[in-house]
C-alpha cells in the first residue's frame, strides 16, 4: 500500500510540474520587452551607454527611436568610434555626435547631461549651445567635465555662460559639476536655490563671485572644491544649513569660514590654514591630510577647537617630534570614538 501511495504522489507531482511548466512557458511567450511602459523603457535605456542605447534600435522596428526617450545623456570617450585614430578627427566626431543627439532631443525633457572629454579649444565654440540645450530641456543634472590631463600652468579655461541660464533653469538645477572652467556672476544673480550637489574642479573664479554663489545655494548638501586657487579667504556669510559633506583638496586658500550646522563629513587635503566650520554638532567623520609640517602640540590643542564634536578623525601629516610620549590624556582632549594618527616623525 505504501508503494501505491508513493507512486500516486509521484504521478500527482509530475502532472503538477508539467502544468506549472506549461503556464510558465505560456506566460513568457505572451510578454514582450517592447510591451513595457515607456517610463520603464526609459529607465532601462538610461542605464546603457549612449552608443548601446542607439544600437538597441536594431532589436525591433518599434525600437528604432526608443533611445530618444532616454532622459539621461552621457557623452564620453566611448561615445566616439574607436576607429578614429587622429586627434583632430576624434574631437570633431565627438562634437558632431553631441550636436546631432541634442538636435534630435530638441523639445524633450533631459534630466541629466554629462559631457566628459579632455579639453580641446574647438569645444569652446559649442559650449554655449550645449548650455542653451540645458535651458530648453529643463535639465536637473549638468556635468561639464573637460579638464585636460596636463593642466599645470594653464589659464585657458572655458568661460561657463551663466548669463544663458534663465530663472526657470536656475531653479531646475539639482546637481552641477564644472571642471577647468571660469565664471563671473551676472548682475542680480539669484543663485541656485535648489542645488543639492556642487563639484568644482580647476575653477578660476574671484573670491566674491564664489562667496556670492555659495550664499545663494541654501539647499546645498554636498560640496567639493578641488584645485581651485583663490589666493584669498573663502567666507560664506549665509548659513549652509543643509550641508552634509564638504571636501577641500589642494586649494590655495588662506582661510575658510562657513556655518554648516548639519555637517557630517569634512575632508581636507592641503597646506594648513585656519578653517572655521561654525557649530557642527553632527560632525562624525573628518579626514585631514596636511602636506606642510605641523607640531604635535598644535594638533592636540588647535584641532579640538576646530572639530569639537568629531567622532572619527584621521590625521595624516608630517610632525616635528617635540614630545617624548602621548599618554592617556589624549582621549580627554579628543572625546572621540575613533582616532587615528598617520604620521611621519622627522
Amino acid at each position: 500500500m505504501d508503494n501505491d501511495l508513493t507512486c500516486a504522489r509521484k504521478r500527482h507531482m509530475g502532472s503538477y510540474e508539467s502544468y506549472q511548466g506549461k503556464v510558465f512557458k505560456k506566460t513568457r511567450a505572451n510578454v514582450q520587452f517592447t510591451d513595457l511602459p515607456e517610463d520603464m523603457l526609459s529607465m532601462v535605456l538610461s542605464k546603457l551607454p549612449l552608443k548601446d542605447a542607439v544600437r538597441s534600435g536594431i532589436l525591433s522596428s518599434k525600437w528604432k527611436d526608443r533611445w530618444m526617450l532616454c532622459p539621461k545623456l552621457r557623452f564620453d570617450v566611448l561615445t566616439v568610434s574607436k576607429n578614429v585614430f587622429y586627434e583632430q578627427q576624434y574631437t570633431q566626431k565627438f562634437i558632431k555626435t553631441v550636436n546631432a543627439v541634442m538636435q534630435q532631443h530638441q523639445g524633450m525633457v533631459v534630466e541629466e547631461l554629462m559631457i566628459k572629454f579632455e579639453f580641446d579649444c574647438r569645444i569652446l565654440d559649442h559650449i554655449n549651445s550645449w548650455v542653451a540645450f540645458v535651458v530648453s530641456s529643463r535639465t536637473k543634472s549638468l556635468a561639464l567635465d573637460i579638464a585636460p590631463t596636463d593642466y599645470f600652468g594653464r589659464t585657458d579655461q572655458y568661460r561657463f555662460p551663466l548669463e544663458l541660464l534663465d530663472n526657470k533653469s536656475i531653479f531646475q538645477l539639482r546637481h552641477l559639476k564644472l571642471s577647468f572652467a571660469s565664471f563671473e556672476l551676472p548682475p542680480q544673480f539669484s543663485g541656485f536655490p535648489n542645488l543639492r550637489t556642487l563639484d568644482l574642479y580647476l575653477l578660476r573664479v574671484s573670491r566674491k563671485d564664489l562667496q556670492d554663489m555659495l550664499s545663494n545655494c541654501i539647499n546645498l548638501e554636498w560640496f567639493s572644491i578641488f584645485r581651485c586657487h583663490l589666493n584669498d579667504e573663502l567666507t560664506v556669510a549665509c548659513p549652509l544649513s543643509k550641508l552634509l559633506y564638504f571636501r577641500v583638496v589642494h586649494c590655495r586658500i588662506t582661510k575658510i569660514v562657513l556655518n554648516a550646522a548639519k555637517l557630517k563629513t569634512f575632508i581636507f587635503y592641503g597646506r594648513l590654514y585656519p578653517v572655521d566650520l561654525g557649530d557642527a554638532p553632527n560632525l562624525i567623520h573628518a579626514f585631514l591630510d596636511f602636506y606642510t609640517p605641523v607640531t604635535l602640540e598644535h594638533a592636540l590643542t588647535i584641532l579640538p577647537k576646530v572639530l569639537p564634536s568629531v567622532q572619527d578623525l584621521t590625521l595624516r601629516a608630517s610632525f616635528e617630534l617635540k614630545v617624548s610620549l602621548v599618554d592617556g590624556d589624549l582621549l580627554q582632549v579628543f572625546p572621540l570614538k575613533m582616532f587615528r594618527f598617520v604620521v611621519d616623525f622627522r
